[in-house]
């Protein structure tokens, strides 16, 4: 994929029209195996711009989710609202087989869609993830954002929790998801916490198929030991990565190490004797 400064990424999106009219937008780039990456709660595709340029040698779907960046919300935003727009984006795209990538409720809403697409799906990739988040209404999480008020501003304090890392992560990127974040109406961001405080992908996740990556960091205040713990327990094939030093966001964090592990993990499990397809790309068999 070519490498895209922080400034230009939002014109890199293109656009599809959803039922009921609702615009859709998702940067699609690079040449190779399709990877489908899917971010956070209130970030956008600009997610995973840092982790793009070592990700090369494949193609890179990635969406706004309803409600986000440049993507109408529907009427539901639960993970399988969710979910549904990305099923719809991978049928207009025309795309048979593909890697799932989610970070933080992306990889919330990657377990639903593998769940779904079980024969399509040839790898999933859990960055900081969690099959039952607590975000229940005593939680600090939940006070932050019930307590917010529009107009919100990019400046408001509670981006400086929200947004925060164990390493140092590029100011320039962070100050664009800031904006974005801060454009997202509070109206959504409840919505969206009260979809998330009662999602249990328990029964979804013993569905897939695919095998797993789940890479976290030691330090993540939102998904501790106990998630990763699940996560591990709970799929037929699974490797778990926990990073010292690193937070909830990784991705942000080391993107070119977190990139080297999934290129790795790729070339280890998706081209195994047998399998009926090679979603590695030759770079990435390590």
């Amino acid at each position: 994929m070519t490498v895209i400064d922080q400034q230009s990424w939002a014109a890199a999106k293109r656009r599809i029209e959803l039922p009921g009219g609702r615009q859709f937008a998702y940067v699609d780039g690079g040449q190779g195996p399709a990877l489908l990456l899917l971010h956070g709660y209130s970030d956008t595709s600009r997610s995973f711009s840092l982790i793009a340029p070592s990700l090369s040698g494949y193609r890179l779907i990635i969406p706004d989710l309803a409600g986000h960046g440049g993507s109408m919300p529907g009427e539901g935003l639960s993970v399988a609202d969710l979910a549904d727009d990305v099923d719809r984006l991978v049928d207009r795209l025309a795309i048979h087989e593909f890697v799932l990538v989610g970070h933080s409720m992306g990889a919330m809403i990657a377990i639903e869609i593998a769940a779904r697409r079980r024969q399509a799906v040839r790898a999933l990739v859990l960055l900081s993830g969690s099959l039952k988040p607590d975000f229940g209404p005593r939680t600090d999480v939940a006070r932050a954002i019930r307590g917010l008020k529009d107009p919100l501003g990019p400046d408001d304090a509670f981006f400086d929790r929200w947004h925060a890392c164990s390493r140092p992560v590029d100011t320039a990127f962070l100050g664009h998801l800031r904006r974005e974040a801060a454009v997202m109406p509070v109206t959504t961001w409840r919505k969206l916490l009260d979809a998330l405080a009662v999602t249990d992908l328990r029964s979804r996740s013993v569905q897939v198929r695919a095998p797993v990556l789940c890479i976290a960091g030691a330090q993540d205040p939102l998904f501790d030991i106990g998630h990763r713990r699940v996560l591990a327990e709970t799929f037929a094939s699974v490797r778990s990565i926990t990073l010292d030093g690193h937070g909830h966001n990784p991705h942000w964090e080391s993107p070119a190490d977190v990139a080297a592990l999934i290129l790795s993990f790729l070339g280890d499990e998706v081209s195994q004797p047998g399998s009926t397809s090679d979603l590695s790309a030759t770079h990435g068999r390590r």
